[in-house]
């Protein structure tokens, strides 16, 4: 082998065996590696650097040094801390004396925010890097952090764990990247950013922004500017999804008006946000199989109660998740309670080209929903259901220890009587046009006393009708007859009902046909759904009027359950009056 080939193989070990040591760490004086670090620090961000140790500073593949037990403070208040830090330096600050830090990797690390407004811990170091970035200092161009944790104020519990994030940032100009996960109040979570640019979101400039979080049962994806003036400010488009609202609320610390009824849930559209308070002046949202168009806003509260507003519109509309639950046969005595529909605020404007509550259909839906703590009120504009109008306003209130109390208003005109019965899943025993008003009032801890405390007015005209089961033989100079049997068409029926204490005193009935009016007088028990009245048939033969002065009375009683109510003629000796049987709201 010849001089200068052994000369190129002496070199060459060598290098490697230099590159090998430069790989390798060495171990330095903490003291000075910390007074090395902590001097730029101080300068540039005005920042105390502690290290406990020990140190160790490796050359290869980039110089960087290793410190232990690591504490960042600013006037004495703690910023973070962590139990191992990795600082690469750059080269060229590094040959002029400086340490200037190009990549930071933190393990077990703990950030601390501020607890207050009084807490400007991280204000000034926060300024003087946005001056430093304007004047073209190159910024940190790499962080990670493994095993992180975030807490409000340096003896606060932790509010983020298990933090792990991954962030590249090139140059000042350039946009940031960063993807991570955390855990938050025990859920796990994810989160992408692209398309940052800090620097101009720090010197009050617009910045491009693309974000994505994850859930184990949602996701929110944005894609929009950002700018920071007075605070941030959030515009563009947003898209959010769950399969389960009240958990993902829950998990945020939000309480929301309508709980019980929130499930799958996804809204997307325009938005503009700032803090605790969102609009969207063009939204789409999808509840269950409901999509609605619109616009909306929300804010939020310190107490974290949310308060919603908006004007909805759909082609159809499914409310039959708001009736109680018939399953148990013991509905009507289950326990009623507000608090869980009033945990946020609610002011809506709803309409619906069409919309279904049970089996209950209707049209052209103009309605509003107002929630406030310990109140919900509900109110129909206008719907049109079978053929007629229909309009109402209800009322719930808190009524603490006794319950709850309810207000019901309602007007109906020209409704199809029969067909509605129908929808109902009810029999028909009266058909006509319903023109009709209701005002009720009740209170109670359930259904069942509400309707033994319910009391008001209820007032019913039912034009061109018929009502089944019964005929009136209608003889020409004789008192009419009621017999059982076919159907008995009339021109107007009307009836006034006086409610008070869950009973109903019948103030006016009256049956007019052709030829004869059908009087009804009696009572109507709501709990037990019970009728007891007496019917007297009149001539409207003004001749016949005249005749009958001198005669008994032909009466029949009608009563019974609502269901199987039995028609049968009473003594023409009987006075006049409720019969004996019927005092007691049964035959």
């Amino acid at each position: 082998m010849s001089r200068r080939s052994i000369l190129v193989l002496c070199g060459g070990a060598s290098a490697l065996a230099l590159a090998a040591a430069a790989c390798q760490s060495w171990g330095v004086a903490t003291p000075a590696a910390r007074a090395f670090v902590g001097r730029h620090l101080a300068r540039a961000y005005g920042l105390a650097f502690e290290a406990e140790g020990p140190t160790t500073l490796a050359l290869l593949p980039a110089p960087r040094l290793r410190f232990r037990g690591v504490r960042v403070l600013n006037d004495g208040r703690l910023l973070a801390e962590s139990r191992e830090l990795e600082v690469q330096l750059g080269l060229g600050a590094l040959l002029a004396g400086q340490a200037e830090a190009a990549a930071l990797t933190l393990g077990d690390a703990r950030f601390v925010l501020p607890e207050g407004e009084g807490d400007d811990r991280w204000a000034g170091p926060l300024a003087r890097l946005t001056a430093r970035l304007a004047e073209g200092a190159r910024p940190l161009r790499r962080l990670a952090v493994t095993g992180g944790r975030i807490a409000v104020g340096e003896a606060g519990p932790d509010r983020v764990s298990d933090l792990a994030v991954a962030a590249s940032w090139p140059r000042a100009g350039a946009g940031l990247d960063l993807s991570g996960r955390f855990s938050w109040r025990g859920v796990p979570a994810t989160i992408v950013l692209a398309a940052a640019r800090p620097l101009d979101l720090a010197t009050g400039n617009p910045s491009p922004l693309k974000a994505a979080f994850g859930w184990p049962s949602g996701s929110l994806d944005l894609d929009g500017t950002g700018s920071w003036r007075d605070g941030p400010l959030l515009a563009g488009q947003g898209r959010f999804t769950t399969r389960a609202l009240p958990e993902t609320l829950a998990w945020l610390g939000v309480r929301a008006p309508l709980a019980p009824v929130l499930g799958r849930a996804t809204l997307e559209g325009r938005f503009e946000a700032r803090p605790d308070e969102f609009a969207m002046p063009a939204l789409r949202l999808a509840v269950a199989d409901t999509v609605l168009d619109g616009a909306g806003g929300a804010t939020l509260g310190p107490d974290g109660r949310l308060a919603l507003s908006g004007t909805l519109a759909t082609e159809r509309l499914d409310l039959s998740t708001l009736l109680p639950g018939r399953s148990d046969p013991d509905w009507v005595r289950a326990p009623l309670a507000l608090a869980p529909w009033t945990g946020g605020d609610l002011d809506l404007r709803l309409s619906a080209a069409s919309a279904r509550i049970g089996s209950l259909e209707a049209e052209d839906v103009a309605a509003g929903l107002l929630v406030r703590a310990g109140a919900v009120e509900a109110s129909l504009g206008r719907a049109t259901v079978q053929g007629g109008t229909v309009k109402g306003r209800a009322v719930l209130l808190d009524g603490g220890s006794s319950g709850l109390e309810a207000k019901l208003q309602g007007t109906a005109d020209r409704v199809d009587l029969g067909a509605l019965l129908a929808d109902l899943g009810l029999s028909r025993p009266v058909l006509g046009r319903l023109h009709g008003s209701l005002a009720l009032d009740a209170a109670g801890s359930d259904l069942a006393e509400m309707t033994r405390r319910v009391g008001g007015r209820l007032a019913a005209t039912i034009d061109q009708g018929e009502i089944a089961g019964v005929a009136l033989a209608e003889v020409p100079g004789a008192e009419p007859v009621l017999r059982r049997g076919s159907r008995l068409s009339f021109e107007r029926a009307q009836l006034t009902l006086g409610v008070a204490g869950g009973l109903g005193e019948i103030m006016q009935g009256q049956v007019r046909t052709g030829a004869s009016a059908l009087t009804l007088r009696g009572r109507v028990n709501l709990p037990e759904q019970r009728l007891a009245a007496e019917i007297e048939p009149v001539s409207r033969d003004p001749l016949r009027g005249a005749e009958r002065r001198g005669e008994a009375r032909s009466l029949y009683e009608l009563a019974g359950p609502w269901a199987a109510l039995r028609l049968r003629p009473l003594s023409p000796s009987r006075p006049p009056g409720l019969p004996t049987a019927a005092s007691a709201y049964a035959p």
